[in-house]
């Protein structure tokens, strides 16, 4: 009797989800107040829609946001959908799935520099190149990241910045970055070059929602600022 319920839970569920309007989306996103969705159309079944991300004092280009629902993740209690974010500086899509306790995410594709360029600005950062996002995972529990695993290639090329004033331009090689959990248990990005043993950067997520990034200096020789002393 009790697996004759589920699926008729799960049918039901189903039918929902395929009639239920993609507005649905659009004010779950509003409820973030960095995000916007526009343009939507289609339901909770398949849809899509224009999506913004809004930076302080700009916004990102808009990307065109596709979903479409997995009917046998209910099985699991988990309901889960593919997606892909597109435009003309960025292709991304994967599948993003939610249970009581955790999200999880799964991504691959490319990103051009543009997009990242908008938000270094703010740094004083420009870059030249494309990001190609290899297979990687992310699982979010409790509004925190708690794990990730995958890696991100960078076509290397011109960086220009600005330290103590003075404006520094520089041609980096190719790099690798490694999506990982460290010895902490917290999130890390490891960089090197593709040929290279030796990291360059070391980032981390610390428990408190901070990132922690550190250099070495063989990355600052890189830089052509190389680190004084030992």
């Amino acid at each position: 009797m009790k697996k004759y319920v589920l699926f008729g839970l799960a049918v039901f569920l189903c039918c929902l989800i395929a009639l239920a309007p993609a507005g649905i989306v659009d004010r779950l996103v509003e409820q973030n107040t960095q995000m916007e969705l526009t343009e939507v159309r289609g339901t909770l079944w398949s849809g899509h829609g224009q999506l913004a991300l809004s930076l302080p004092n700009q916004t990102i280009l808009p990307v065109r946001l596709s979903w479409s629902f997995q009917p046998l993740t209910l099985i699991s209690l988990a309901p889960g959908f593919e997606w892909s974010l597109q435009n003309s500086e960025l292709q991304l899509q994967g599948d993003a799935a939610t249970s009581l306790s955790a999200q999880t995410v799964s991504l691959q594709g490319q990103v051009g520099a543009t997009p990242l360029n908008r938000w270094l600005d703010l740094y004083d950062i420009v870059l030249a190149g494309e990001f190609v996002v290899h297979p990687t995972s992310l699982l979010v529990a409790d509004t925190k990241l708690n794990d990730i695993k995958g890696q991100i290639d960078w076509s290397g090329g011109m960086v220009r910045y600005t330290l103590s004033g003075v404006l520094h331009e520089v041609d980096l090689p190719p790099l690798r970055a490694y999506l990982e959990r460290n010895d902490q248990d917290q999130p890390t990005a490891t960089v090197f070059t593709l040929d290279g043993s030796t990291p360059l950067i070391i980032a981390s997520l610390t428990e408190n929602g901070f990132a922690r990034i550190g250099m070495t200096k063989l990355f600052t020789k890189l830089l052509r600022t190389p680190w004084p002393g030992s």
